[in-house]
């Protein structure tokens, strides 16, 4: 049964269910709120941004790694993951890190890459965490990095290089998540 309010009525109703919602949120002409400030809102004290984390390596992104380092490794691992030996980032590398690396993902035909946990070695150079993951299988691993400076690098500018790439045993996406099932800290460094 539908009703029928009159002119007044349907003002009385929209009056009401304006006053009811302002007080509802606490929203008024008078009232005194205000936003909360930035700092509360952005870290801008120190504070690191929380990047995403993977099961098997666990937080993504730069870590402790320069933006620089940050920037060579992600090319490193989308060379690897195309398949392009030819790529600038392994013109310095020794040959036998190139073939074991191309052949151990190449045979995992990888649809996406994850890399994170960039930490700086005590001998100077950048490690960062691996993970080749295709359709059923994934491979984890280990990406050392190094700077070479201008002296060292026989060219005019310093540069990247790949010092070392360390790789575990294929294993089934079944496999990962029956491992770490229960397990809440299965991150660690692999060498």
């Amino acid at each position: 049964m539908i009703k029928r309010f009159s002119r007044k009525g349907k003002i009385a109703i929209c009056v009401t269910l304006c006053v009811w919602l302002t007080t509802l949120t606490g929203f008024s002409q008078d009232s005194s709120f205000h936003a909360a400030p930035n700092s509360l809102r952005r870290p801008d004290r120190g504070e690191a941004p929380r990047y995403p984390t993977d099961l098997v390596i666990g937080a993504l992104g730069r870590g402790e790694a320069s933006e620089g380092a940050y920037a060579f490794a992600r090319s490193v691992v989308s060379a690897l993951v195309d398949g392009r030996r030819d790529a600038p980032a392994f013109a310095d590398s020794a040959s036998h890190i190139t073939d074991y690396s191309f052949e151990k993902i190449g045979s995992l035909a990888p649809r996406t890459v994850r890399l994170g946990g960039g930490r700086i070695e005590p001998d100077g150079s950048v490690s960062f965490l691996t993970r080749f993951i295709s359709l059923e299988e994934s491979v984890s691993g280990e990406l050392f990095i190094r700077w070479l400076d201008a002296s060292e690098s026989g060219s005019g500018a310093g540069r990247w290089i790949v010092d070392d790439i360390s790789l575990e045993n294929k294993r089934t996406l079944a496999e990962i998540r029956e491992i770490y099932r229960f397990n809440f800290s299965p991150f660690e460094r692999f060498f």
